[in-house]
């Protein structure tokens, strides 16, 4: 089918939207069923699953004006419902085009299922978070009655059912999504609506014995503590005619309790939903008051004049702006052990509806109360048996999300740590946390403790039930230099005497740190992280927890166990970093020592029986040398020729048969790829000969940097493999994790220098002294880096600079090192500059490689290449040829001219060939460029593209 008739085709089916629907339910399958869903972002649909059921499908669009449907919104999991037909929503709350409708098999009715939603990876993780954000114990409200089938549920019901199945539905199916989803706690805690408060006020009034009945039920199945509290305190009130009613637990270990309100002073008919967060929490200390008189003595307290006694604390009034009168405060004690649990108070009595000041609480009303707090009290004890209960599920899911994230994450210490704090903080609700690693390199041998650095997770804002925007921060620590803050001095100066002598710190009040450096500190718990030999490596610290409370014995109890985890983390990282490595070097050693072996001592006595023609006679001194004059064994006889020519091979007391040697293993140890292969790297050498020699370069140089400079070009490519540094990086391969992703390959080429130079019988320099040897090794090797463009993009500015303002010296090492890596990016280019056949030639070589490393992205990778990688673009190769010398070659051979003229030739070669390019790009592009697949292309990319490497 033509592109033209296949967009008539298309036209065609969007005009008639309904043949094509009709047509996909009679042949459309679930393998395109679950093509769709997948790349919007849905979960599939299984074959074993689907049984009788009807698999999801495509509904029909919405038409305006039909959307009044009813509708239902069921969970993923397979919740149904009564409703077996298909109905749309309202356009609200739907997606704008699509339904999908699920049908479950006669044994259920049907229901369906219809969403607005967006599938961007932002919008997944908000989903995400808030299914996360969820409380371990769900609140179910038994008053409620189910969906029927006439039902229209309210945005409100919609909403919420629609959240629960995005719950299912909008998750990414990675381990930990699939973890929290199976560690969600399934306890349902009920509550049960409460009457309204005139209904209250009547029923007391017409029958009291049933009213105390109804309140008393009231609380009986409510355990939430603070949904309770509002519950408790609105009916102290209506119980006693007061004009308002508090209640106080108890909290905090013996010897540091304190009475605290879930909800404070609540006046009757007051509407406060039931929340696990304490923000309108007031705190009042043991002994105190009259509230903490009567916890810690445990006896009744009513008074008619309460601002009288002298117990008696006017804080709340002021807070309240109110006027305490007669006031009734009773403790409430647990059924099983009579241990004071909490302190009701209830103030200024009223005559019913008549408000008078001159009331108070009587015999009546004490026994009244009394009797109601003893249900109070069961109620609060399993009230915080589930309080207790939850926050325990709590502590073990947060465990376990870190056993997720210590087994999931091995590879980087830093975020091994970052998880573990970010676990850490929520859990224990606190502003800072950090963790110090000791220097084992030093730690041994100092007297003190020395840090070799610091990770820090920072929550600016100080509200419990505020969202945290974390700051991290990794510092290195240099002996004898703190934080950048007053918080820092103290948590290095604490973490040196916990790394010291192995014991815990926690500092409940500002007042216990030493003087002059506590900053901003309230409270702070460090603790000492140990190996799996239980050596101390580091330590962990908290600071500051955001309700202003010290750390008490569950949080270090708590903490101690993510210090356990952080400590196996960091060892297993190390190990892990240790076996990679070890793995990589092994992977790369066997690869090479399988493909590569040295030259034979009959390949040897050839080459070394053999007349070396002179460099005249194969024009190697030339900078417009072809580049293809040469078989392979005569470029081994030119190489030798060189060497000779050169003096190297006198003047440093080579053995010749050693030189024939190391030339034929150099040789066998380029692999057979299109461009960069032993060809390549002869001709590279071959110009960096002709540039010492006829550009008269040579005594520019001392002579171990000319050796150096000759044997890199040699060797600047060994093993390479086809494919550049990105390609390495993307891939992850051996020679990545062994040499990094900075020069990766110029790294191996090297280091592969250096393993054939160490062989028997291969060692060039073994006439040199240690030093000469020393010296020649590390220009080798800048040399042999220096072929990596990102080395050429960084010196060449100054190169540039220096040329045009004439004040080069070359007799100075830095910028003599600077016109070295010049030099041997303008051999290594130099195609560019040779005749126009020779360049053709050399750069249709190049694409063919780039073609395969694109293709081989294509197919491994599953992502579309770079331009002068794309097979499908090899028409554009005349045009990123141009930008190629333009921006890269023109501007280097254009310097060099400028500093010695006998590099003109290549100057105005790169200029041929780019006008060259130039015609040829203004040719039909029905002609290609490249001949065959197989044959060769060019060191390139366009302007941004790095050099292949």
């Amino acid at each position: 089918m033509t592109k033209f008739e296949s967009d008539e085709v298309k036209k065609w089916l969007d005009e008639n939207s309904s043949f094509f629907r009709d047509y996909f339910l009679k042949k459309g399958d679930i393998s395109l069923v679950n093509q769709w869903l997948s790349d919007h972002g849905f979960l599939v649909l299984n074959h074993g699953n689907v049984g009788n059921r009807s698999p999801v499908f495509l509904g029909p669009p919405v038409i305006p004006g039909n959307e009044k449907r009813n509708s239902t919104s069921r969970r993923a999991s397979g919740a149904s419902n009564n409703s077996g037909t298909m109905s749309p929503v309202s356009p609200g709350d739907r997606f704008h085009e699509f339904q999908i409708p699920t049908f479950h098999d006669d044994e259920h009715n049907g229901s369906l299922s219809s969403h607005k939603r967006n599938n961007s990876k932002r919008c997944l993780r908000n989903d995400f978070a808030r299914a996360k954000s969820r409380s371990a114990f769900q609140t179910q409200d038994g008053s409620s009655s189910p969906i029927s089938p006439g039902f229209l549920p309210t945005p409100a019901s919609r909403r919420s059912s629609l959240k629960e199945m995005r719950k299912y539905t909008s998750l990414p199916p990675n381990s930990i999504n699939i973890l929290s989803l199976l560690i969600e706690s399934k306890v349902k805690l009920p509550r049960y609506a409460s009457k309204n408060l005139e209904i209250k006020r009547e029923l007391r009034k017409l029958d009291e014995r049933t009213f105390f009945l109804d309140v008393v039920k009231d609380i009986a199945n409510d355990l939430d503590l603070k949904s309770l509290t509002k519950k408790i305190t609105e009916n102290m009130a209506i119980l006693l005619d007061a004009e308002a009613a508090s209640l106080f637990l108890v909290q905090g270990p013996k010897g540091k309790q304190s009475l605290v309100s879930k909800v404070f002073d609540v006046p009757c008919g007051a509407n406060i939903l039931p929340s696990h967060s304490d923000d309108n929490a007031v705190q009042v200390p043991w002994g105190r008051g009259i509230l903490g008189w009567v916890a810690e003595v445990g006896e009744t307290v009513n008074l008619q004049a309460a601002s009288e006694d002298p117990r008696y604390n006017d804080a709340v009034d002021r807070i309240l702006g109110q006027q305490t009168d007669s006031l009734l405060c009773m403790p409430v004690r647990s059924a099983s052990d009579d241990e004071i649990i909490a302190v009701a108070q209830a103030v200024n009595k009223t005559s019913g509806s008549n408000y008078s000041w001159a009331c108070r609480f009587d015999r009546e009303d004490e026994k009244l109360l009394e009797t109601y707090l003893q249900f109070v009290g069961i109620a609060i004890t399993n009230a915080q048996i589930m309080e207790a209960s939850r926050r325990e599920y709590d502590r073990n899911r947060n465990l376990l999300e870190v056993v997720h994230d210590l087994f999931e994450e091995q590879t980087s210490i830093e975020k091994v740590i970052l998880k573990i704090m970010e676990r850490a903080q929520k859990l224990l609700k606190c502003e800072r946390a950090a963790v110090l690693l000791i220097d084992e390199t030093v730690g041994q041998v100092q007297e003190h403790v020395i840090f070799s650095k610091l990770f820090e997770l920072n929550s600016p804002g100080e509200s419990l039930n505020s969202t945290h925007n974390y700051n991290v921060e990794t510092r290195q620590l240099s002996p004898g230099k703190a934080g950048d803050d007053q918080i820092s001095c103290s948590i290095l100066k604490l973490a040196e005497q916990v790394a010291s002598t192995g014991e815990v710190i926690n500092i409940a009040e500002m007042v216990e740190v030493s003087r002059g450096c506590c900053g901003n500190l309230r409270s702070l718990l460090a603790m000492p992280i140990r190996n799996r030999h239980s050596e101390i490596i580091g330590v962990a610290t908290i600071v500051n927890k955001l309700n202003s409370m010290p750390f008490n014995d569950n949080d270090e109890q708590l903490f101690e166990a993510f210090t356990i985890f952080c400590g196996l983390g960091i060892n297993n990282t190390l190990m892990y970093a240790e076996l990679e490595m070890a793995i990589a070097k092994q992977k790369v050693a066997i690869e090479v020592l399988s493909y590569h072996n040295t030259a034979t001592i009959k390949e040897v006595e050839t080459i070394t029986s053999k007349d070396v023609p002179s460099a005249d006679d194969w024009n190697l001194c030339s900078l417009t040398f072809d580049d293809f004059s040469l078989e392979t064994n005569e470029m081994v006889v030119a190489a030798v020729r060189m060497f000779l020519d050169l003096g190297l091979v006198a003047r440093f007391k080579m053995d010749y048969s050693t030189v024939c040697r190391w030339l034929l293993t150099v040789q066998r140890n380029y692999r057979d790829v299109p461009y960069h292969n032993w060809r390549h790297a002869f001709n590279v050498a071959q110009v960096m000969f002709a540039v010492l020699t006829s550009c008269e370069m040579k005594d520019t140089f001392p002579e171990l940097e000319v050796l150096a400079m000759f044997v890199a070009c040699l060797c600047h490519d060994l093993d390479h493999r086809g494919t550049n540094n990105s390609f390495q990086a993307k891939t992850g391969s051996a020679i990545a994790l062994l040499y990094g992703t900075q020069n990766t390959m110029e790294h191996h080429h090297f280091n592969h220098a250096v393993m054939i130079i160490n062989s028997e019988g291969h060692n060039i320099f073994s006439g040199l002294s240690s030093e000469h040897y020393s010296r020649v090794m590390n220009v080798l090797k800048q040399c042999i880096l220096a072929t990596d463009l990102t080395i050429y993009f960084q010196k060449r500015d100054i190169f540039f600079d220096l040329v045009a303002a004439g004040k080069y010296s070359w007799e100075n090492e830095e910028q003599r090192e600077v016109l070295r890596c010049m030099l041997m990016t303008a051999s290594d280019l130099a195609a560019s500059t040779k005749p126009w056949t020779v360049q053709r030639k050399v750069a249709e070589l190049v694409t063919a490689e780039f073609f395969a490393q694109g293709d081989q992205e294509r197919k491994q990778l599953q992502i579309t290449p770079p331009a002068s990688m794309d097979r499908e673009r090899e028409h554009e190769l005349p045009q990123l040829q141009m930008s190629w010398i333009n921006n890269i070659c023109l501007p280097l051979y254009q310097s060099l001219s400028e500093m010695n003229p006998r590099f003109e030739a290549m100057r105005n070669g790169a200029s041929e060939n780019m006008t060259s390019w130039e015609e040829l790009a203004k040719q039909p592009a029905a002609a290609p460029v490249m001949h065959s697949p197989t044959t060769p292309v060019l060191k390139f990319t366009p302007v941004t593209v790095a050099f292949v490497d």
